[in-house]
């Protein structure tokens, strides 16, 4: 076993921002262009530092483009090296190095060469504008962005803001900051983002104390995980950094530290991708663990409903999100994750999640709660629901609420109160015996449609094999079908589980949730496999899963018969699979 080494982490900017724990800054050279409003254009390719606060959420984040200036030419910086302490670039025969002072200020350092930073964004109201506070510091107000402070340390810093407010859509007149050396060729700043209020620092720590500082926190935070086996520990390294650095500090609607599903541009919390996060941190930072799991119910409605997503400008009710709680919570109660007291405390909130479903979303009122949309299932554009529509009783739905039921009887035991832990109970058996006789029609799993109970399947979706978690809370011949469905209908390839199978009419290579291999879907399907006896399948589709991380990252999302990475390679819950998985092969010897 190797002990964990994150801080020496090198980073690819076109794939994982640089950034660092409590930050809402980064530094990207990944200019994707996305199908989302404000980030479906051509962006100029280049380094951008970027605002991942929720107001950006989806669009373009880079607030500035950053360019080197040599001599009198202004070129695009090249990374030589990029480690979470210390980021090195090259400008002509220059060198400029980036370290963190704090999580709100970035500190620029260079040597025979300078730095521009020109205004990347017009925000809506075209209302940015600068002065200067002093000879050595200038506040640049973005509007309704985050605002930022630039001060000098040493050499030349010049602010060029003829208009005050940049012209309308203009690019002649945007905010430009300069920063060149003086006489001794060196030049410092330090560039702070601000949401409300800024007293400058009576001093400042030297640029080697701050990159110290930063190498120090990240080797002593990652130091409390786990040991991983020797070919995974490179890769667990970077996941362990890449959770770190994905995290943003408590602001706006935000009361506790948050891991951003990505800091390139789906930066917000999702409520079932927090639940993987905190699993990915249980061995190794409880209380981080525990704040994951409960961020969502901190905003949860009175309803019941837990939000589908939140950030620190707001939260999105138009979805909500599958009730993987209580399986997530049982995790963490045997990672021995739930602070002292807690219990007591998530119970209620975990009662009025699973009677916001029986309550609002069983329409038909046959028993069956039902998905109102794909994205309410997590798998957004599934096939398993072209064929019926919605609203839609889905197996997978069915079976996070028994167990959540089971959950909450086990939590309401552990209470005390076990009158309440005898009615889950009965609950949750009577739930499993309405969902095998409304959505097992004798082969398989289906879906039912809650206006007017049709049933019929469509395509090959791992949807209708979730319900393997139940393990054996199912008939043998449903277990063993489950099974064989996953193995025989393809669904388990080389790399991971594909979310539908690659001999599916309806299989995409890029397709989203109908083709491509996701890490939590991956992780329930191997948990379902245990869960069903077949540990020898698990353990083979974990093997592969981590090979596929090895090779190509923390994507969102992989393509099923080649394993390549797909989208977004800076995605946290992909990150806390694969060290949830790395910690189980190292627990048990392999």
């Amino acid at each position: 076993m190797t002990t964990p080494q994150a801080a020496g982490v090198q980073l690819d900017l076109t794939a994982v921002p640089w950034s660092r724990r409590g930050s809402y800054m980064t530094l990207t050279m990944n200019v994707e262009r996305r199908d989302h409003p404000g980030r479906d254009n051509d962006v100029e390719p280049g380094l951008y530092l970027g605002d991942v606060s929720g107001l950006r959420l989806w669009r373009w984040n880079g607030v500035f483009l950053v360019l080197g200036i040599d001599g009198d030419r202004f070129v695009t910086p090249e990374v030589t090296s990029a480690t979470y302490d210390l980021l090195v670039l090259s400008v002509g025969s220059g060198i400029v190095e980036v370290t963190w002072e704090g999580a709100d200020t970035m500190r620029f350092r260079s040597t025979g060469a300078g730095l521009r930073f020109v205004q990347s964004v017009i925000d809506p109201m075209d209302a940015a504008l600068a002065f200067p506070t002093g000879t050595d510091a200038w506040r640049l107000q973005m509007g309704e962005d985050a605002h930022y402070v630039v001060t000098r340390i040493s050499g030349l810093l010049s602010v060029d803001a003829p208009n005050v407010r940049t012209g309308d859509a203009d690019t002649v007149d945007r905010k430009v900051i300069d920063m060149r050396p003086g006489t001794d060729g060196i030049a410092e700043i330090a560039l702070t983002q601000y949401e409300a209020g800024y007293v400058a620092p009576p001093s400042r720590p030297s640029f080697e104390e701050c990159r110290l500082s930063v190498q120090d926190e990240l080797a002593t935070w990652s130091a409390g995980f786990p040991a991983l086996s020797a070919d995974l520990v490179s890769t667990g390294d970077a996941a362990t950094a890449l959770l770190w650095s994905s995290t943003v500090g408590p602001r706006g609607l935000l009361g506790r530290p948050g891991i951003l599903m990505s800091k390139n541009w789906m930066n917000a919390i999702w409520s079932w991708d927090h639940c993987f996060n905190a699993l990915g941190l249980a061995a190794g930072d409880k209380g981080l663990a525990w704040d994951q799991f409960v961020l969502l119910f901190d905003h949860q409605h009175r309803d019941g409903m837990l939000p589908d997503l939140i950030h620190d400008y707001g939260r999105m009710w138009g979805f909500c999100k599958p009730p993987v709680h209580g399986w997530t919570l049982r995790h963490l109660i045997e990672a021995d994750a739930v602070p002292a007291g807690e219990l007591d405390a998530i119970y209620p909130k975990l009662v009025a999640w699973t009677e916001w479903w029986f309550t609002y979303r069983d329409l038909d009122r046959d028993g069956l709660c039902e998905y109102f949309h794909g994205c309410d299932s997590g798998q957004d554009n599934s096939s398993a629901f072209d064929g019926t529509g919605f609203p839609a009783a889905s197996p997978d739905l069915a079976a996070f609420l028994v167990i959540q039921m089971d959950v909450l009887a086990d939590v309401a035991m552990r209470l005390g109160r076990e009158t309440e832990a005898a009615e889950w109970s009965r609950r949750a058996d009577e739930h499993l015996a309405l969902m095998l006789d409304l959505l097992w029609n004798g082969e398989s799993f289906c879906i039912r449609r809650g206006s007017d109970g049709t049933t019929g399947r469509t395509g090959a979706s791992q949807v209708f094999v979730l319900p393997m978690l139940l393990g054996d809370r199912l008939p043998e011949p449903v277990r063993e079908a489950l099974v064989r469905e996953a193995v025989d209908g393809g669904l388990l390839t080389a790399h991971g589980v594909a979310s539908e199978s690659p001999r599916s009419d309806a299989y995409e290579p890029d397709g989203y949730w109908r083709g491509p291999i996701w890490a939590p879907t991956t992780y329930l399907v191997i948990e379902g496999l245990r869960a069903c006896g077949r540990s020898d399948l698990a353990e083979t589709v974990a093997t592969g899963f981590l090979d596929t991380v090895r090779r190509g990252g923390f994507a969102e999302n992989f393509e099923a018969t080649t394993g390549l990475p797909l989208r977004d390679r800076g995605y946290s819950w992909s990150a806390s699979v694969f060290l949830i998985l790395a910690r189980e092969r190292a627990t048990q010897g392999g």
